[in-house]
Protein backbone atom coordinates (compact mmCIF):
# COMPACT_ATOMS: atom_id res chain seq x y z
CA UNK A 1 0.00 0.00 0.00
CA UNK A 2 3.11 1.94 0.64
CA UNK A 3 4.42 1.77 -2.40
CA UNK A 4 1.50 2.21 -4.44
CA UNK A 5 1.11 5.96 -2.45
CA UNK A 6 4.89 6.37 -3.59
CA UNK A 7 4.31 5.33 -7.16
CA UNK A 8 0.95 7.88 -7.36
CA UNK A 9 2.87 10.51 -5.94
CA UNK A 10 5.53 9.49 -8.21
CA UNK A 11 2.95 10.34 -11.00
CA UNK A 12 1.70 13.71 -9.62
CA UNK A 13 5.30 15.15 -9.54
CA UNK A 14 6.00 14.05 -13.22
CA UNK A 15 2.79 15.40 -14.18
CA UNK A 16 3.60 18.77 -13.08
CA UNK A 17 7.01 18.58 -14.43
CA UNK A 18 5.70 18.52 -17.78
CA UNK A 19 3.63 21.39 -17.52
CA UNK A 20 6.01 23.64 -15.84
CA UNK A 21 8.24 22.42 -18.73
CA UNK A 22 5.53 23.50 -21.14
CA UNK A 23 5.31 26.32 -19.56
CA UNK A 24 8.88 26.87 -20.30
CA UNK A 25 10.05 27.01 -16.86
CA UNK A 26 11.85 23.76 -16.58
CA UNK A 27 14.76 25.59 -15.75
CA UNK A 28 15.97 28.66 -13.31
CA UNK A 29 16.84 30.86 -16.57
CA UNK A 30 16.11 29.41 -19.83
CA UNK A 31 16.90 31.84 -22.95
CA UNK A 32 14.04 30.52 -25.30
CA UNK A 33 10.56 31.04 -24.33
CA UNK A 34 7.76 28.38 -25.11
CA UNK A 35 5.16 29.29 -27.81
CA UNK A 36 1.93 27.50 -26.22
CA UNK A 37 0.33 27.21 -29.52
CA UNK A 38 3.10 25.56 -31.20
CA UNK A 39 4.71 23.48 -28.50
CA UNK A 40 7.23 22.18 -30.98
CA UNK A 41 8.63 25.49 -32.29
CA UNK A 42 10.86 25.66 -28.76
CA UNK A 43 12.67 22.66 -29.73
CA UNK A 44 13.05 23.36 -33.59
CA UNK A 45 14.69 26.82 -32.24
CA UNK A 46 17.00 25.04 -30.11
CA UNK A 47 18.11 23.29 -32.78
CA UNK A 48 18.80 25.85 -34.76
CA UNK A 49 19.91 28.59 -32.60
CA UNK A 50 20.11 32.41 -33.58
CA UNK A 51 22.87 34.92 -33.00
CA UNK A 52 21.65 36.91 -29.90
CA UNK A 53 21.13 41.07 -30.61
CA UNK A 54 20.54 43.65 -27.76
CA UNK A 55 17.90 46.00 -28.40
CA UNK A 56 18.17 49.50 -26.94
CA UNK A 57 14.69 51.43 -26.52
CA UNK A 58 15.10 55.31 -27.19
CA UNK A 59 12.36 57.01 -25.95
CA UNK A 60 12.42 60.17 -28.02
CA UNK A 61 12.04 63.44 -26.59
CA UNK A 62 9.42 65.97 -27.34
CA UNK A 63 10.73 68.93 -28.70
CA UNK A 64 10.97 72.11 -27.19
CA UNK A 65 7.95 74.85 -27.92
CA UNK A 66 8.57 77.05 -30.82
CA UNK A 67 6.92 79.80 -31.43
CA UNK A 68 3.57 79.20 -33.63
CA UNK A 69 3.46 82.94 -34.41
CA UNK A 70 6.02 86.18 -33.73
CA UNK A 71 6.18 86.44 -30.12
CA UNK A 72 4.52 89.94 -28.52
CA UNK A 73 6.74 92.91 -28.58
CA UNK A 74 5.41 94.74 -25.78
CA UNK A 75 4.04 93.26 -22.62
CA UNK A 76 0.32 94.35 -22.98
CA UNK A 77 0.58 92.72 -25.86
CA UNK A 78 1.72 89.75 -24.53
CA UNK A 79 -1.24 89.83 -21.97
CA UNK A 80 -3.61 90.17 -24.92
CA UNK A 81 -2.14 87.34 -26.93
CA UNK A 82 -2.50 85.04 -23.76
CA UNK A 83 -6.19 85.89 -22.92
CA UNK A 84 -6.93 85.26 -26.35
CA UNK A 85 -5.67 81.75 -26.29
CA UNK A 86 -3.30 82.33 -28.78
CA UNK A 87 -0.87 79.41 -29.60
CA UNK A 88 2.16 80.99 -27.37
CA UNK A 89 4.56 78.65 -25.16
CA UNK A 90 2.95 77.39 -22.37
CA UNK A 91 -0.78 78.62 -23.50
CA UNK A 92 -2.34 74.60 -24.64
CA UNK A 93 -2.01 72.93 -21.54
CA UNK A 94 -5.75 74.02 -20.50
CA UNK A 95 -8.82 75.49 -21.21
CA UNK A 96 -8.50 78.61 -19.32
CA UNK A 97 -5.61 81.12 -20.25
CA UNK A 98 -3.39 83.55 -16.99
CA UNK A 99 -1.75 86.38 -17.96
CA UNK A 100 0.86 88.38 -15.78
CA UNK A 101 0.58 90.79 -13.63
CA UNK A 102 2.21 94.18 -12.51
CA UNK A 103 3.57 96.87 -14.10
CA UNK A 104 5.87 96.45 -17.48
CA UNK A 105 9.10 97.88 -15.98
CA UNK A 106 9.04 96.95 -12.48
CA UNK A 107 12.31 96.93 -9.85
CA UNK A 108 11.37 93.13 -8.92
CA UNK A 109 10.24 90.18 -11.41
CA UNK A 110 8.17 87.22 -10.04
CA UNK A 111 8.11 83.52 -12.03
CA UNK A 112 6.45 80.29 -11.01
CA UNK A 113 5.34 77.44 -12.46
CA UNK A 114 1.74 77.10 -13.22
CA UNK A 115 -1.56 79.25 -12.01
CA UNK A 116 -3.11 77.70 -9.29
CA UNK A 117 -7.10 76.45 -9.42
CA UNK A 118 -8.10 79.38 -7.55
CA UNK A 119 -6.07 82.31 -9.79
CA UNK A 120 -7.96 80.67 -12.94
CA UNK A 121 -10.90 80.79 -10.61
CA UNK A 122 -10.30 84.68 -9.62
CA UNK A 123 -9.10 85.41 -12.78
CA UNK A 124 -5.45 86.72 -11.35
CA UNK A 125 -2.23 85.71 -10.05
CA UNK A 126 -2.74 87.73 -7.20
CA UNK A 127 -5.90 86.99 -6.12
CA UNK A 128 -5.91 83.12 -4.86
CA UNK A 129 -4.72 81.72 -1.72
CA UNK A 130 -0.98 81.83 -3.27
CA UNK A 131 -0.77 85.71 -4.07
CA UNK A 132 -2.33 86.96 -0.79
CA UNK A 133 0.48 84.52 0.89
CA UNK A 134 3.14 86.55 -1.24
CA UNK A 135 1.60 89.78 -0.94
CA UNK A 136 2.09 89.00 2.94
CA UNK A 137 5.34 87.93 2.72
CA UNK A 138 6.92 90.47 0.42
CA UNK A 139 5.29 93.21 2.58
CA UNK A 140 7.10 91.69 5.33
CA UNK A 141 10.22 92.57 3.32
CA UNK A 142 9.15 96.44 2.14
CA UNK A 143 8.20 94.88 -1.38
CA UNK A 144 4.37 95.80 -2.65
CA UNK A 145 2.94 92.98 -4.57
CA UNK A 146 1.29 95.10 -7.05
CA UNK A 147 4.85 96.77 -8.01
CA UNK A 148 6.37 93.40 -8.69
CA UNK A 149 5.77 91.76 -12.37
CA UNK A 150 4.61 87.94 -11.94
CA UNK A 151 4.57 85.80 -14.50
CA UNK A 152 3.80 81.78 -14.83
CA UNK A 153 6.01 79.74 -16.92
CA UNK A 154 2.99 77.81 -18.08
CA UNK A 155 0.02 80.64 -18.52
CA UNK A 156 -2.26 77.79 -18.78
CA UNK A 157 -2.90 74.60 -16.41
CA UNK A 158 -1.90 71.17 -16.95
CA UNK A 159 -4.30 67.99 -15.91
CA UNK A 160 -1.49 67.09 -14.23
CA UNK A 161 -0.69 70.43 -12.19
CA UNK A 162 2.93 69.93 -13.39
CA UNK A 163 4.70 70.83 -16.70
CA UNK A 164 6.19 68.32 -18.74
CA UNK A 165 10.01 68.08 -18.31
CA UNK A 166 10.29 68.26 -21.90
CA UNK A 167 8.70 71.99 -22.01
CA UNK A 168 11.11 73.74 -19.48
CA UNK A 169 13.76 74.90 -22.79
CA UNK A 170 11.02 76.01 -24.54
CA UNK A 171 9.46 77.49 -21.65
CA UNK A 172 12.77 79.03 -19.68
CA UNK A 173 13.08 80.53 -23.73
CA UNK A 174 9.85 82.38 -24.05
CA UNK A 175 10.14 83.39 -20.36
CA UNK A 176 13.94 85.42 -20.84
CA UNK A 177 11.79 87.03 -24.22
CA UNK A 178 9.21 88.23 -21.20
CA UNK A 179 12.54 89.35 -19.55
CA UNK A 180 13.68 91.08 -22.06
CA UNK A 181 10.87 93.31 -22.17
CA UNK A 182 10.28 93.61 -18.53
CA UNK A 183 14.07 94.74 -17.93
CA UNK A 184 13.92 94.09 -14.09
CA UNK A 185 16.72 94.80 -11.27
CA UNK A 186 16.20 91.41 -9.68
CA UNK A 187 13.95 88.40 -9.87
CA UNK A 188 12.19 85.78 -7.72
CA UNK A 189 11.72 82.22 -8.66
CA UNK A 190 8.96 80.22 -7.13
CA UNK A 191 9.18 76.72 -6.46
CA UNK A 192 11.32 73.45 -7.54
CA UNK A 193 10.31 73.82 -11.79
CA UNK A 194 11.25 77.85 -12.22
CA UNK A 195 14.36 76.63 -10.80
CA UNK A 196 15.14 73.72 -12.45
CA UNK A 197 13.73 75.37 -16.00
CA UNK A 198 15.60 78.81 -15.31
CA UNK A 199 18.81 77.96 -13.14
CA UNK A 200 19.09 73.98 -14.12
CA UNK A 201 19.62 73.70 -10.96
CA UNK A 202 17.17 71.90 -7.85
CA UNK A 203 15.21 74.05 -5.44
CA UNK A 204 17.35 73.21 -2.11
CA UNK A 205 20.50 73.72 -3.88
CA UNK A 206 19.23 77.33 -5.73
CA UNK A 207 18.15 78.33 -2.06
CA UNK A 208 21.41 78.29 -0.45
CA UNK A 209 22.71 81.04 -2.18
CA UNK A 210 21.69 83.86 -4.06
CA UNK A 211 22.22 83.39 -7.64
CA UNK A 212 22.53 85.19 -11.30
CA UNK A 213 20.77 85.05 -14.48
CA UNK A 214 23.20 86.22 -17.52
CA UNK A 215 20.97 87.55 -20.28
CA UNK A 216 21.53 90.07 -22.83
CA UNK A 217 24.73 90.76 -21.12
CA UNK A 218 22.93 92.29 -18.02
CA UNK A 219 23.76 90.52 -15.20
CA UNK A 220 19.85 89.94 -12.51
CA UNK A 221 20.15 88.93 -8.96
CA UNK A 222 18.02 85.70 -8.62
CA UNK A 223 16.39 84.59 -5.57
CA UNK A 224 15.03 81.21 -5.34
CA UNK A 225 12.67 80.22 -2.76
CA UNK A 226 8.98 78.01 -1.96
CA UNK A 227 6.45 78.36 -4.02
CA UNK A 228 3.47 80.00 -1.30
CA UNK A 229 1.25 76.97 -2.20
CA UNK A 230 4.41 74.56 -0.36
CA UNK A 231 4.15 77.09 2.30
CA UNK A 232 0.74 76.61 2.94
CA UNK A 233 0.64 72.99 2.49
CA UNK A 234 3.82 72.80 4.96
CA UNK A 235 3.72 75.86 6.96
CA UNK A 236 7.27 74.50 9.00
CA UNK A 237 8.69 76.00 6.17
CA UNK A 238 7.85 79.48 6.32
CA UNK A 239 10.89 79.92 8.59
CA UNK A 240 13.37 79.11 5.74
CA UNK A 241 11.31 81.26 3.27
CA UNK A 242 11.90 84.17 5.57
CA UNK A 243 15.52 84.01 5.71
CA UNK A 244 15.56 83.73 1.60
CA UNK A 245 13.43 86.98 1.57
CA UNK A 246 15.99 88.59 4.06
CA UNK A 247 19.18 87.26 2.29
CA UNK A 248 17.45 88.69 -1.07
CA UNK A 249 15.81 92.38 1.03
CA UNK A 250 19.44 92.59 1.74
CA UNK A 251 21.11 91.65 -1.53
CA UNK A 252 19.27 93.50 -4.08
CA UNK A 253 18.94 96.66 -1.64
CA UNK A 254 15.20 97.03 -2.33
Amino acid sequence: MEQQGQFNASLIVQSLNGWWKLAGVDSAVDELPVNWLEVGARHESAANPQPQTQTTHVIPKAAPSEPAIEWPKDIESLRQMVSSGAPLPGNSFGPRCMPSIGPSHPDVMIISDVPDPDDLDSGSLSKGSSGQLLRRMMHAIGIDLDRCYWSTLATTRPSTGEIPETEFAGLAKFMLHQLELVSPKSIILLGSTASYALLGEELMKARQNLGNINHGGITLPVLTTFHPRTLIARPALKAQAWRDLQMFAKRSQV
